[in-house]
């Protein structure tokens, strides 16, 4: 063994197992030192005895930490009300195998968006996320699901917090000038729509189409403004039809956009979900969650963005029985997507964490690469998870 192999060999062993790299599971060791990955050994044979901090992962897989880029709450919270109680929801999420995550805000007033922007910065400062001596999942950025949206497809969003781009003009410059916002869906068919698209992208932010009834010119154009992404394709948008595509129709003949699903089953019907995926794949298809407060949490009644919402064995739903949210775990939704299109654990994998990575531009979230950030999911050949690695710590076992 060369002298630098053997340096970066300090640290703690992940082996036994098969580790995800390049979209193939492949059998290695895997070494970490503090929060980060050193190497990744393909003959683990050449490197000795197993120290006692080492972790035994035989018959296991090891994928990269799961990235959930639409997360509106869990165990009884809601982000957009309780912004400041961010990381109480990300302390829950490393359970469902979530090492990061976009806490997303739905359509509200300016002066909830302002608190969860006063909440994030706080957040940003903070080099590490723990709640007492628990790891917590990284918020990343917030996603501002609205108030840009058709008033058309509101789904469960609140009708009179809607907004026209044009009103918006002066807070999305508090968006950019924050640093904290990473991702905004918006309907791109709205007047004035476009230049916003445009603005937020020039800034670094992911712009999304959503809760929209756009014609395909409408997402031509905004695609050419820098539109990259989809959220939960099918739901909260007009309807496909074979004289009048509309949103649906213009996003899967696309051939470069990344699209966010909601596979639980009840958002989205299976057959409809093995549609995407043949259609897109898993370097295009996002995964999320959508998770309301009602993830993790007893059947009952809970708020979200100012609305009563009702969680029982139908999903979770307004009182008037309108989807609003899941409570989706995104490991779950993992194993859903390997059932409904018969896709292998390693594609269904790539959903969850290469392809939301590169979307966000994350380099050292998302792979298994010698510098990348040591968040891990560990899991069984079904794609059940064992452990939950965040910066190289145990943030939950099963």
């Amino acid at each position: 063994m060369d002298d630098e192999r053997a340096r970066r060999m300090i640290g703690r062993r992940f082996h036994g197992g098969h580790i995800l790299v390049g979209g193939e599971l492949i059998r290695a060791d895997l070494v970490v030192d503090g929060d980060t990955i050193t190497d990744v050994i393909a003959d683990p044979d050449e490197v000795g005895p197993f120290d006692t901090s080492d972790v035994d992962c035989s018959d296991l897989l090891i994928a990269p930490g799961f990235i959930d880029l639409q997360c509106n709450g869990a165990n009884g919270v809601d982000i957009t009300t309780e912004p400041d109680r961010i990381l109480d929801v990300a302390i829950e999420l490393p359970r469902f195998g979530v090492t990061s995550f976009l806490p997303t805000v739905v359509t509200a007033t300016a002066s909830t968006r302002a608190a969860a922007i006063t909440a994030m910065s706080a957040l940003a400062e903070q080099t590490e996320h723990t709640l007492g001596s628990r790891r917590a999942a990284t918020p990343l950025g917030l996603h501002l699901e609205g108030p840009m949206i058709s008033r058309d497809h509101l789904g469960a969003h609140v009708p009179r917090f809607a907004a026209e781009p044009e009103s918006l003009l002066d807070e999305i410059d508090t968006w950019v000038a924050s640093g904290v916002v990473s991702l905004v869906t918006l309907a791109p068919e709205l007047a004035h729509a476009i230049d916003v698209v445009g603005r937020l992208v020039a800034a670094g932010i992911v712009v999304s189409a959503g809760h929209t009834a756009m014609t395909p010119s409408d997402f031509a154009a905004a695609r050419a403004a820098g539109l990259s992404y989809v959220t939960h394709l099918f739901n909260a948008m007009a309807p496909f039809g074979h004289r009048s595509p509309g949103p649906i129709g213009a996003v899967l003949a696309d051939d470069s956009i990344t699209v966010g699903v909601i596979c639980d089953g009840i958002h989205v019907d299976p057959v409809a979900v093995d549609m995407a995926w043949r259609s897109l794949g898993r370097q295009r298809l996002s995964l999320v969650s959508d998770a309301s407060p009602a993830l993790g949490a007893p059947y009952g009644r809970y708020r979200i963005g100012g609305i009563e919402i009702v969680h029982d064995d139908t999903g979770v739903r307004t009182v008037d029985g309108v989807l609003a949210g899941s409570s989706l775990p995104l490991d779950q939704a993992v194993r859903n997507l390997m059932t409904f299109t018969g896709c292998s654990l390693a594609d269904a994998l790539a959903t969850v964490t290469t392809t939301p990575a590169d979307l966000l531009g994350l380099a050292d979230r998302g792979r298994i690469h010698s510098g990348a950030r040591a968040d891990l999911t560990i899991l069984d050949q079904a794609g059940n998870l064992r452990h939950t690695v965040i910066a190289g710590e145990t943030a939950w076992t099963s």
